[in-house]
Formats: C-alpha cells, sequence, structure tokens
C-alpha cells in the first residue's frame, strides 16, 4: 500500500510539472504574439492619400525651381545609394520623414542666456533670452539638405513623407566576414549593459526594421550613413532625437563598434510591401 501511495505522490508531481511547464509555454506564446501584435499595429501601413502620394512622387521625380529630384540621390525607387551613403526612403515610416524634413529646415536653436556688456545704468542694460532647455525641437546639419528642406513648403514635405512611405522596398544582405559580423551582432542584440547601453533592436525593432515614426529602420540602409550619422550625433551636427537618446548612445561607441553594427544591419534581410 505504501508502495503504491508513493508511486500515486511521484505521478502528481510530474503532472504538477508538467503543467507548470506548460503555462510558462502558454504565458510565453501569449506574450510573444501580444508583443507581435503590437509591432504589427504600429508599423502597418495607414491609409494612403492618393492626391498627396501622386505630388510627392511628381516633386521627387522632377524637382522645381531650386529644388533637386530626390531620386538623384536617393534612388529612382527610394531605394538609396550604398557607395554614395546616401539613406533609402522607400518604406519608412512618413512621420519620421516627416520630421527629419522638418529638423533639416529649422535653424540652429540658441539657448542660454546671452549677456551684453552691463551698462552704469544697470536698468538699461541689454538681455536676450532664449530657451534654457537642453532638448531643441530638433535639428539635423547636412550642406545638402538643409537648403533643401527649407525651400519646401509644409505641404511638399506632407507629400514627400507618403510617396516614400508608400514604396515597397527589399534589402539584399551584404557579405561580412565573420568576426565583423559576431562583433556587431553583440552590439545590435546585447549593447554594452556594463556602460548602461541598450542593445540596437530594443529601440530599432527585431533585425532594425524600425519601430514607428521615431526609431528608423536601420536594415537596408547603407552602412557609411549609418556610421556618418553616428559620427553626426557625436559632434553635435545631428540633435533631433527624443530626449538625447541617441547622443548619449553615440558617444558611447567606438569607431570599431561603428563600422561591426553598421556591418550587422546591412547584412540583415528585409522586405517592405507597400500601397
Amino acid at each position: 500500500m505504501q508502495i503504491m501511495t508513493h508511486q500515486c505522490q511521484n505521478i502528481m508531481k510530474n503532472l504538477l510539472k508538467r503543467l507548470y511547464n506548460y503555462r510558462l509555454l502558454f504565458l510565453a506564446t501569449i506574450i510573444l504574439a501580444g508583443s507581435g501584435l503590437t509591432y504589427w499595429i504600429i508599423n502597418r501601413p495607414s491609409g494612403i492619400d492618393e492626391a498627396a502620394r501622386q505630388a510627392g512622387e511628381l516633386l521627387a521625380r522632377n524637382g522645381r525651381d531650386n529644388i533637386p529630384p530626390c531620386v538623384a540621390c536617393h534612388g529612382a525607387n527610394g531605394e538609396g545609394n550604398f557607395d554614395a551613403g546616401f539613406p533609402r526612403l522607400a518604406g519608412l515610416h512618413p512621420g519620421y520623414i516627416a520630421k527629419q524634413l522638418q529638423d533639416f529646415a529649422r535653424d540652429p536653436m540658441q539657448t542660454g542666456v546671452k549677456l551684453e556688456p552691463i551698462a552704469r545704468d544697470y536698468s538699461k542694460t541689454p538681455r536676450i533670452y532664449s530657451d534654457l532647455t537642453v532638448f531643441t525641437p530638433g535639428t539635423r546639419k547636412d550642406a545638402t539638405m538643409n537648403a533643401i528642406a527649407k525651400a519646401l513648403t509644409p505641404t511638399d514635405i506632407q507629400n514627400l513623407a507618403v510617396y516614400f512611405g508608400s514604396l515597397p522596398f527589399e534589402a539584399t544582405p551584404q557579405a561580412v566576414d565573420f568576426q565583423t559580423l559576431e562583433r556587431g551582432a553583440d552590439l545590435a542584440l546585447r549593447g554594452k549593459p556594463e556602460y548602461g547601453m541598450p542593445s540596437c533592436i530594443s529601440c530599432h525593432g527585431p533585425d532594425g526594421r524600425g519601430f514607428g515614426p521615431h526609431f528608423p529602420p536601420l536594415a537596408g540602409q547603407p552602412p557609411q550613413y549609418i556610421i556618418n550619422q553616428i559620427n553626426k550625433w557625436q559632434t553635435g551636427e545631428r540633435d533631433n532625437d527624443n530626449l538625447a537618446l541617441m547622443q548619449n548612445i553615440a558617444n558611447q561607441l567606438t569607431d570599431g563598434d561603428k563600422l561591426n553594427a553598421a556591418a550587422y544591419f546591412s547584412n540583415r534581410s528585409l522586405s517592405v510591401k507597400r500601397k
């Protein structure tokens, strides 16, 4: 009788253990499904304004007055130029494209308080007050894009964002040597937790596919473009990320880190279907 009781206890323990494992598996499945659904909801294409798309295509292909055609640098279908380091625009979130053009058009912001030489009469001392915040509305410095963006109207910006956001894109993974790929993967997937630096994919999405209007895709972008942008964050020429998040991350990256991360994302597969 005692042997039978002992066997029953073992069977119950094994059964409970299996049920517990199945519960963990079920919870993991729910979490993954929820994450995938959230990613799809945020990144799903919205309805396209056809009139805006057509106007954007006309401007992108033909330019206007002192606005050169976008396709001259960014490719006939917005695919970018890997050799020259010009970024792809095809399939990017329209909200992201619009913000970048607005930031290119914005003049650098004066911060702090500028005091002129103090006059004998203190009440007549001229003072120029400006925003004291360390977070600017967003500025990007680029010799070519600054002039172009300033020539665009708000409607032009919206039309171009709709057009390029509607374009499909298929990335061709670039060949990368194993050592570089391994080091790039470590940064992309793990980051530098010992320095408090998050992984790239924690913001830029799985495989660097991008996440909503604030975190652009890294996959499918020319490696040199990614490196150039990190350099600009380090020098302050680019200052348009929320809460200076990218600026702080860029300041922790070495030249080797930049090369490895850019190479890793150039090796990723990506398919963007729009329209």
